[in-house]
């Protein structure tokens, strides 16, 4: 936008400490020498108009907001992941909470699979933004054309699996003929991210959270092929309960989804405290 005003040139650094915030009167800003005027107010961040101020928006500003949002926003689909999970563990080891043979959910079990979706929905939806924060980190960090593609497929990869874990988790909740185990086929894809993300990750991960993530990327995988070869395909073909009684794919699913759901959601959160500021990032380039 500076490029744009007339007769705008690149002032010296130190020019910058004479500046002083002026307030311009109207004639003086419909003068001839309005240019000079609002490049050496440019350079000093401030101007002011009559009783209005204008003041210059840094991008590094903005950029720190990013950076802090966007590593609360990790940190909160952690606690949500723990939560989801917690209200999980609490119905399946409680058998007075779970569905009873007349069909029926008690009120307490009812609340706890409600808690379970829904902060399992928010959860993945929340780690969109943190996932594409990853991509944009990565091409600061990484100007190579081919290794940044890469890196791009694999956050449209997650950001894709991330949205439709979300989706199919609500719709359970929304149409009972919807199976509340589909969400596993999408959370296959969001381990395949996971893992790529720390195989190949933007910024430094210490090696032990980068085996932390690989563990829960490949649990989540584990949950996927646990659905396509341990009996899940059976809500398509029966009802959409049809895994109820299936002890080999419960097993299955508690073998690999254990690890992979409550390591993702810690890692979430140790993500959120790592996640660098703008300076940071600066500092951190090759």
């Amino acid at each position: 936008m500076i490029g744009l005003i007339p007769g705008w040139r690149r002032e010296p650094l130190a020019a910058t400490k004479l500046c002083k915030p002026r307030k311009l009167s109207e004639s003086q800003f419909a003068s001839s020498n309005v240019s000079t005027i609002l490049r050496r107010d440019l350079i000093c961040g401030s101007i002011s108009l009559g009783a209005g101020r204008m003041t210059r928006s840094t991008p590094g500003d903005s950029s720190h907001a990013i950076s802090r949002s966007t590593a609360w926003l990790a940190i909160m689909s952690g606690g949500l992941g723990i939560c989801a999970f917690g209200s999980l563990i609490a119905y399946v080891t409680t058998p007075s909470l779970q569905m009873q043979t007349s069909g029926g959910v008690p009120p307490m079990g009812a609340l706890l699979l409600t808690v379970q979706f829904l902060s399992f929905a928010v959860q993945v939806l929340m780690m969109i933004p943190v996932a594409i924060r990853l991509f944009g980190m990565s091409g600061r960090r990484s100007p190579a054309p081919g290794r940044n593609g890469i890196f791009q497929g694999w956050t449209i990869l997650g950001v894709v699996a991330l949205a439709g874990v979300a989706i199919l988790r609500l719709a359970a909740m929304v149409d009972v003929a919807i199976s509340d185990i589909l969400f596993m086929l999408p959370m296959g894809l969001v381990g395949v991210w996971l893992v790529a993300v720390n195989c190949k990750n933007p910024i430094a991960f210490p090696g032990w959270m980068k085996i932390w993530g690989l563990v829960a990327g490949l649990g989540l995988v584990g949950v996927c092929l646990n659905f396509l070869f341990n009996g899940g395909l059976a809500v398509f073909s029966n009802d959409s309960m049809a895994y109820g009684n299936d002890v080999n794919f419960h097993i299955g699913l508690g073998l690999f989804g254990f690890p992979g759901f409550s390591l993702y959601a810690t890692w979430s959160i140790l993500l959120g405290l790592r996640l660098p500021g703008p300076s940071n990032e600066s500092a951190g380039r090759p």
